[in-house]
């Protein structure tokens, strides 16, 4: 049995274990999530590269006796210099990361470590305001990731097209959280929200940018611009919608109140 391998790997924290040891998460795209061992004190060379949002390629070796896992080497192919200057990369960095070990890659390592990867990379190149709404593009997606991303692209009243019917981009539109999926102004004037319980208020314009995503490239989609209220707007539904898919509140979201 071959003990040695080697894979891409994101190092999604480190905590200190021991004087001079650390215990490593790394998501992956053959295992997911791992929980592996870094030997070595501060002057260690692979501490300087071990560390939070580094991404690369990592050595690895198992060793069935102590029901361990040993960081042997580590390539590091992208720094992520940028997240410890800004605050807000730092938190939607670690939402992610929270995320992705909460749902356990939500049962797809290689397509979580995809979006994962280019969400971080992609926020390294990105400003602040840029990286605000890659954070709710990574949302999102990672919705549709755990299969539970609402039905955007049509009214699940009257099955209106969103994309191709035109309304004031501050009409009003309902999330049905029964149905997880949207009801156009239209019905919302005729009285299709009658279960008002179930709805959260968002302008159509938030819709359209929600079903623009699920058809865009990523690149396409990174041209679209919204105003601050419909991306409050979208923010919040998307953090419920997280939340509440996983069944608990997420810390990242917590303590980052304000910054995210």
């Amino acid at each position: 049995m071959n003990r040695s391998s080697s894979t891409s790997a994101i190092i999604l924290s480190l905590k200190p274990l021991g004087e001079n040891n650390s215990s490593v998460t790394l998501l992956t795209p053959d295992a997911g999530i791992v929980y592996a061992v870094l030997y070595g004190g501060p002057k260690s060379r692979l501490r300087s590269l071990v560390a939070q949002w580094n991404s690369g390629k990592v050595w690895l070796y198992e060793n069935p006796e102590k029901n361990q896992i040993k960081i042997n080497d580590f390539e590091v192919m992208n720094y992520h210099d940028s997240f410890s200057q800004n605050l807000f990369k730092s938190y939607a960095a670690s939402l992610a990361a929270e995320i992705t070990i909460k749902t356990r890659c939500a049962g797809s390592a290689a397509q979580c470590h995809r979006l994962v990867s280019g969400f971080l990379d992609g926020m390294e190149l990105c400003d602040e305001e840029q990286s605000r709404l890659g954070l709710l593009r990574f949302l999102w997606r990672y919705l549709e990731l755990l299969g539970i991303q609402p039905n955007s692209h049509a009214c699940c009243n009257c099955g209106k097209t969103f994309l191709d019917t035109q309304f004031a981009p501050k009409a009003v539109s309902y999330y049905n959280s029964m149905e997880n999926s949207f009801i156009c102004p239209d019905c919302v004037e005729s009285g299709g929200s009658s279960q008002s319980g179930n709805m959260i208020n968002v302008h159509f314009s938030a819709v359209q940018y929600l079903s623009a995503l699920s058809v865009l490239s990523p690149s396409e989609a990174r041209k679209l611009s919204i105003d601050q209220e419909v991306y409050g707007q979208i923010r919040q539904l998307v953090f419920f919608l997280i939340e509440n898919s996983i069944d608990q509140k997420l810390n990242s979201i917590e303590t980052g109140m304000g910054i995210l």
